[in-house]
């Protein structure tokens, strides 16, 4: 999905569009920049994700020698204070683990892929929530409804879907405890 046709789709939240003033931007793909900037990331989105601008003090506390900050762009957090990173070698979408910060997890391979994921996952949330809002309080989602989240996913980002990928890891959340 284009940044633009994020734009025009993404309703659930502000959106927080980047200055990129900082040095930790720097590495960062022009393209990725540019949409950061025109774009910006959602100030939150499910599931327990939330997207801001970081500065060097935000980031030394994950990067206390500093070094990461040369590989890794930070954009995010999950609810458990894990980082939401670009890496800038490959303009992946990594999650650097806050208590295993050499352990990387993959969130989307591109942003586009990001952007699209988002919005999948924020359809799943709006039909989940139209059939019954038990289901998402609960967790108790019909395997059909996985089935086919997973499907679009997988779709959008098969490497997000891999073992050490996010939405595979979210969609084991949920599929565990579905009917």
């Amino acid at each position: 999905m284009t940044p633009a046709d994020f734009a025009k789709k993404w309703e659930r939240s502000e959106i927080n569009r980047f200055k990129l003033s900082s040095p930790l931007a720097e590495g960062l793909s022009i393209a990725s920049q540019s949409a950061l900037k025109e774009y910006g990331l959602p100030s939150e989105a499910e599931p327990w994700l939330s997207f801001r601008e970081f500065d060097q003090d935000d980031v030394e506390e994950f990067f206390p020698d500093g070094d990461a900050t040369a590989d890794y762009f930070p954009v995010g957090q999950l609810a458990n204070g894990s980082l939401i990173c670009f890496d800038k070698q490959t303009d992946q979408i990594v999650i650097i683990e806050r208590d295993a910060p050499d352990d990387l997890w993959i969130l989307n391979s591109s942003l586009e892929a990001l952007y699209e994921s988002l919005v999948i996952f924020d359809d799943f949330i709006s039909e989940v929530n139209i059939r019954n809002p038990r289901y998402a309080i609960d967790y108790k989602i019909p395997q059909g409804m996985l089935t086919k989240l997973k499907d679009r996913l997988t779709a959008c980002d098969p490497v997000a879907m891999a073992a050490k990928g996010y939405w595979h890891c979210e969609l084991g959340v949920l599929d565990d405890s579905s009917l």
